[in-house]
């Protein structure tokens, strides 16, 4: 599990949104932010995350990540480089441009060591900073 968060980051901060994707399970679901309608499987995933990389954003995590039976929790900031109207892979009300974002994720494994549930929590009124 920590070499998967190990990897989520290497992978976004590389641009890598096929490889992100290859982290999850075929039905796995990404809720983010917390609240949103949840994508649904790879196909779903992989589009969220390509678009999420074009945004120019880089992960820095924040302290340990933190394992409980399946599931793993960390907290990151984004740095976003210039989101726009295409990179904007969230449903939520965001302004363009740069700003960071404090983040906690959560993900959820199965026995075969893939993600089956990611979920953000992070909320953009209190959670963004204009950068």
């Amino acid at each position: 599990m920590l070499d998967a968060v190990q990897a989520y980051f290497d992978r976004f901060n590389a641009k890598d949104a096929q490889g992100i994707a290859d982290l999850y399970a075929e039905d796995a679901t990404v809720e983010d932010p917390y609240g949103t309608e949840a994508k649904k499987g790879k196909t779903a995933i992989l589009e969220f995350y390509t678009g999420a990389v074009k945004s120019g954003s880089t992960l820095v995590q924040n302290g340990p990540t933190r394992i409980a039976g399946n599931r793993a929790a960390f907290a990151f900031t984004v740095f976003v480089g210039g989101l726009t109207q295409e990179s904007k892979g969230v449903d939520v009300d965001m302004p363009m441009g740069k700003m960071e974002i404090d983040v906690i994720d959560t993900f959820e494994f199965n026995d075969e060591g893939k993600v089956t549930a990611m979920t953000a929590y992070w909320d953009p009124s209190i959670n963004l900073r204009q950068a």
